[in-house]
């Protein structure tokens, strides 16, 4: 099959679009497939080497544009598009000729698809109509989690590695409230001994070293490709809770997840109903109390091995990190039997 795979990103719209697509990428590439990512120049300089690094074909695009006359050239076998922004008419108009996987997120916007993907917990249960749910892939053991991610899953994640327990903190790929400053906040005022890892995007570095001034035992990184390998220091993650709450939870960390954004907001009371993470919501404002809150929750994480285990466990009992296969088996199925 030929597959192009539609979505952008930038320093405000966030990377998970792009990402969830490059890992339905990962999984097609390995089962001998050919794929096209079709992207925008995104800004955001760790995804930019990730793209390269992916070696698909690359094709840039403006961004929330829909050039079909360049994807019918390209001649795909199947579409993937993941994007709020992009038309519902004009990603309905490309099944006329081929082969539509809409990746949404609650609601499919009145895109006519051959295949969703809404990748969040619970959401086999939404309120969809029947022709969308008769054509839905829904749910956690859908969820997209890179095999770079996968490969740093840890037994018994619930134990500290070191006398020192180890807290890795960033907050999705671009943080693009500033979430990470009270996050920082927080760990300086925690009391016993702890290391840290505090990924800061550039735009708020300054405010975090300013945070972190004459603590010991933190280091501060910018965003990094390189967080996978990050993760596996992790004993316990604190992180927005987008994107890369899937990846946290495949890999069992036991985390206090952050929603900063009012769409993230659903999917951590789901996490949290579950007992899959410990979460916060500061997508309607609160940020004046947060740095205590985060404190509070962090404290707890750390006190409670017994806590930690259950989290771990039902973490991964939820995320088993298959869902691109299936994602991808699925595509193969519907593609062979319309030859």
């Amino acid at each position: 099959m030929i597959v192009l795979l539609r979505a952008d990103a930038s320093p405000l719209q966030g990377t998970g679009h792009v990402m969830r697509c490059l890992t339905v990428g990962e999984e097609l590439t390995r089962r001998g497939h050919e794929v096209v990512l079709m992207t925008n120049d995104s800004g955001v300089a760790w995804l930019e080497r990730v793209i390269t690094d992916s070696q698909l074909h690359i094709y840039r695009t403006a961004t929330n544009s829909l050039d079909a006359r360049k994807i019918r050239d390209l001649a795909p076998d199947w579409v993937v598009v993941d994007s709020y922004e992009i038309g519902a008419q004009d990603i309905s108009a490309l099944r006329s000729w081929c082969h539509v996987l809409a990746i949404v997120d609650g609601d499919d916007r009145g895109i006519d698809a051959d295949l969703y993907l809404d990748h969040n917990l619970g959401s086999e249960d939404g309120p969809w109509g029947q022709s969308t749910r008769e054509r839905l892939l829904a749910g956690s053991e859908f969820a997209l989690i890179r095999h770079a991610v996968l490969r740093e899953k840890r037994q018994q994640p619930w134990i500290p590695r070191g006398l020192t327990p180890h807290i890795v903190a960033f907050m999705g790929g671009s943080d693009p409230t500033g979430a990470i400053v009270p996050v920082a906040g927080a760990f300086a005022m925690m009391e016993g001994d702890l290391t840290a890892s505090v990924i800061a995007d550039p735009r708020w570095r300054a405010d975090v070293e300013e945070k972190l001034r004459g603590i010991p035992g933190i280091e501060l990184l910018e965003p990094t490709a390189e967080l996978p390998r990050l993760l596996r220091r992790a004993d316990i993650a604190v992180s927005a809770a987008g994107t890369s709450a899937w990846e946290l939870c495949s890999l069992g960390i036991p985390s206090l997840l952050i929603s900063v954004v009012e769409n993230q907001r659903e999917s951590l009371t789901r996490l949290e109903t579950r007992g899959l993470v410990l979460g916060l919501d500061l997508s309607q404002g609160g940020r004046e109390s947060a740095e205590a809150r985060i404190v509070e929750r962090v404290t707890r994480l750390l006190s409670s091995e017994s806590e930690r285990e259950k989290l771990s466990l039902d973490c991964t009992g939820t995320y088993d990190g298959r869902g691109k296969e299936r994602v991808v088996s699925a595509m193969e199925l519907l593609g062979a039997s319309s030859n």
